[in-house]
């Protein structure tokens, strides 16, 4: 009967919703050893066919005997040789063509084209794949830069490190923040994030420790200065909590010059003075970014551009 039913999904998908990506795996994974092999015949039939449902579902079958067809498959110039790499990195194989996932990561002409693309690349590691997730930092689409930064964070071994022990992430390590930026529509945000990644990328590869770096998940800093900072934030008639701010080091204060820059997003007139008073130099290149911005008004470029200058110097 499970064999009938998914001949069946097959002749007919259909009963299926756009959102499945393969055929009934509950019922392919319970079939015997001989309807099994009927199904998987079927399936490369389908396969060679451009059926994506066909070739994802022998990826999870772990259905080696398909493997020929979609090794094929990944290497051609068809429209599902993209998915048929991803059956190949079920199958343990995505080594064999890393270097056109790593491709896809970057320049696939569709956002879930990249975003398979991206999740595939930790599963295989190595400098290629790191580099590609580096690039994909920069995406237009901000799903596929975070997608992109959880990836390269487990690529990097830091997924547990930035976990609290309940195993949740709080926001309390550098790359977090950058994360954080990566998610900005300001494409001076996002390269700022993207370049502080790249470094802490660089330094692991130099032969860096997370724990050289700071990488590890910590205690929330200073409850009440961030409570005070997340009420200006939105008022503004009431001031930053500068003087509070200047006294935090590490994360904590990353964490707070990054929510005030922010707000240039709003085109908060506060901004400019505040990274100038804080001494945050690392934001100068993203504030002289935000200067070429004619969505801002005259008198926030001009704040801006000294600001910048005042901080590439200091």
């Amino acid at each position: 009967m499970s064999l009938e039913q998914l001949l069946h999904q097959i002749s007919d998908p259909s009963e299926l919703s756009w959102k499945d990506e393969t055929y009934d795996l509950a019922l392919a994974l319970g079939l015997s050893a001989t309807d099994r092999a009927t199904f998987v015949t079927k399936l490369i039939a389908q396969a060679q066919q451009g059926d994506t449902r066909a070739i994802l579902t022998l990826g999870n079958m772990n259905a080696v005997e398909a493997l020929p067809a979609l090794q094929t498959a990944a290497k051609s110039q068809d429209p599902w040789a993209s998915t048929a790499r991803r059956a190949l990195v079920l199958l343990g194989k995505g080594a064999e063509v890393l270097a056109e996932i790593a491709h896809d990561a970057v320049h696939s002409p569709t956002k879930m084209g990249r975003v398979a693309a991206v999740m595939d690349l930790p599963k295989i590691g190595g400098a290629v794949a790191l580099a590609a997730l580096q690039e994909a930092l920069v995406d237009e689409d901000g799903d596929v830069r975070l997608i992109a930064w959880d990836a390269l964070i487990e690529a990097l071994g830091l997924t547990r490190r930035i976990q609290n022990p309940s195993g949740a992430r709080e926001l309390t390590t550098e790359v977090e923040v950058m994360r954080v930026l990566l998610g900005s529509d300001n494409s001076a945000l996002v390269k700022l994030g993207a370049s502080r990644m790249r470094e802490i990328a660089r330094r692991l590869a130099a032969g860096a420790t997370p724990q050289q770096l700071g990488i590890a998940w910590r205690p929330k800093p200073s409850a009440e200065v961030f409570d005070r900072l997340r009420a200006a934030l939105f008022d503004p008639d009431v001031a930053f909590p500068l003087d509070e701010i200047a006294v935090l080091t590490g994360t904590g204060r990353q964490l707070a010059e990054t929510m005030i820059l922010l707000r240039l997003e709003e085109g908060d007139q506060r901004v400019p003075d505040a990274m100038i008073k804080l001494d945050a130099a690392w934001t100068a290149p993203a504030l002289a970014e935000f200067a070429q911005s004619t969505t801002l008004s005259s008198e926030l470029r001009d704040k801006l551009v000294h600001a910048a200058r005042e901080l590439a110097t200091s």
